[in-house]
């Protein structure tokens, strides 16, 4: 499974690591900007840093990055306002995000870097509440692209003082999370063989996790849902999973429960869910 769980400090992020990181301020902000950007730099990557503020703040001065004009210069780094980044794709999807994405992620790989590390500040489209529900649904299509594509590293940086649902649903969608305590009490992501769901579920939350999964990108004849990393899941959380599984079957999608809870299979067939919604559970790991 792909590291995942709360951060404190900013990690010494791999390849197809993807972070959220819940920032106070905008030195806290350049902080981390600049910490997470050296290590691509430790690793061969491109750099990308999307951000008003965040760019204002790596050109401010000196930095452990070195000199940012020569950086942008020969190509190592390059700095884009939300807008470039965003807007200059025409409406905001997530469609057209991944497509620049990975261009330019493959522009990178064939330049010879060993991959495309970004650092994006996007608080303003999380602060806009026509465009959240579309960034959240691109967060979650980003984690699959940052899984299976070509070697794109991703820290997403939100201010903590968005609304917290907000908050929770952009967070939920990251395998690593920096931010308060109670912020993202569950995760989906995804792993090598598809969708992982890890954390607590209850009554609170099922709400989010439909959200979610209504917004995981599934193809072909059967989603396999890795609960390995299930610690708690309620009777709300199961109605969730047996929902997501009547939609996914009216479109001739089976849906897989791999290593799911004992408690989670047992209530499921005390709620006679399996007679509403047909799953297949799988105590085994996954195959490689």
């Amino acid at each position: 499974m792909r590291v995942h769980g709360a951060v404190a400090e900013v990690p010494v992020a791999g390849a197809h690591d993807h972070v959220c990181w819940v920032y106070r301020d905008d030195t806290d902000l350049t902080a981390a900007a600049i910490e997470f950007l050296a290590g691509g730099l430790l690793h061969g990557e491109r750099l990308l840093c999307v951000g008003d503020r965040v760019v204002e703040g790596l050109r401010r001065g000196p930095t452990a990055l070195g000199d940012i004009d020569a950086l942008i210069a020969d190509g190592r780094l390059r700095l884009l306002t939300v807008a470039d980044a965003y807007a200059a794709t025409g409406p905001f999807s997530a469609e057209s995000q991944r497509a620049f994405y990975d261009d330019a992620t493959r522009r990178a790989v064939a330049d010879g870097y060993t991959g495309l590390r970004v650092f994006a500040d996007v608080t303003a489209l999380a602060a806009d509440t026509t465009l959240r529900p579309e960034l959240v649904r691109w967060e979650h299509v980003a984690d699959e692209f940052i899984a299976h594509g070509p070697g794109m590293t991703a820290m997403c940086a939100y201010r903590e003082d968005l609304p917290a649902a907000a908050l929770g649903d952009l967070a939920g969608v990251h395998p690593q999370v920096h931010a308060p305590t109670g912020t993202a009490p569950f995760q989906v992501f995804f792993d090598d063989r598809g969708p992982s769901l890890v954390g607590d579920v209850d009554t609170v939350g099922a709400e989010r996790l439909a959200r979610i999964l209504a917004a995981t990108p599934v193809s072909g004849g059967a989603c396999a849902l890795d609960l390995s990393g299930l610690e708690f899941a309620d009777v709300a959380a199961c109605r969730v999973l047996a929902r997501w599984a009547r939609t996914l079957g009216e479109r001739g999608v089976r849906l897989e429960l791999w290593n799911a809870p004992p408690l989670l299979e047992r209530m499921w067939h005390v709620l006679a869910l399996d007679e509403w919604a047909s799953v297949a559970f799988d105590a085994a790991d996954r195959p490689v």
